[in-house]
């Protein structure tokens, strides 16, 4: 029988330095599953969500090679909530089932720790899998001029963080100062909560 590993699932607004959290981890010897790139693969040419794409919004948002054009899509459904929501729901149960097939996977390795870091972590979906749900955060304005920094607009910015989920977790980590400052923090939560399966 194989041993059930020991999860983390990580969230929080964009700017709020949850993939140096990952970094982090990655260091303790973690696994490291991103949601971003698991959509990022489903929109490659002939992916189950690039099918989705095209089918329910049509084909102007598919291009050339066949591939997802993802900062289009973005643009139409972060000005509609409605949109966004549909998006969610032909996407997200391909993305709950790319997690448990990393899982199982993982699993088979001998891998004893892992982190998930996704938007959602909703009951019936990744919160399932988790053993402890991390909270990374930092005040709007913050994580607004990170992204900014990396070349987006405040348009972008706003929408995103207007539709970002939040959870109740006794787990907490604020980026507000330095890096080294984040990893300090870090090391604390760490050292207190048993992270091993």
């Amino acid at each position: 029988m194989i041993k059930k590993p020991f999860i983390v699932g990580v969230f929080g607004p964009p700017g709020s330095g949850k993939s140096t959290i990952l970094s982090f981890f990655e260091e303790k010897g973690f696994a490291v599953w991103r949601a971003d790139d698991a959509v990022h693969d489903l929109y490659k040419p002939g992916a189950p969500g690039t099918k989705r794409i095209g089918e329910f919004f049509g084909k102007s948002f598919i291009a050339k090679d066949g591939s997802v054009l993802a900062s289009r899509l973005a643009k139409m459904v972060l000005s509609n909530p409605l949109k966004f929501k549909i998006l969610e729901h032909l996407i997200h149960p391909l993305v709950a089932n790319e997690v448990t097939h990393w899982i199982d996977q993982q699993k088979k390795l001998g891998v004893a720790k892992m982190v998930i870091e996704a938007a959602a972590f909703e009951p019936e979906g990744l919160a399932k899998h988790v053993d402890l749900l991390l909270k990374v955060t930092a005040p709007k304005n913050l994580c607004k001029q990170r992204v900014l920094a990396r070349g987006k607009t405040d348009v972008y910015f706003d929408a995103l963080y207007s539709v970002t989920r939040d959870y109740e977790t006794p787990y907490l980590i604020e980026n507000v100062g330095t890096l080294a400052d984040l990893k300090n923090r870090f090391e604390k939560l760490y050292s207190t909560v048993t992270m091993s399966p």
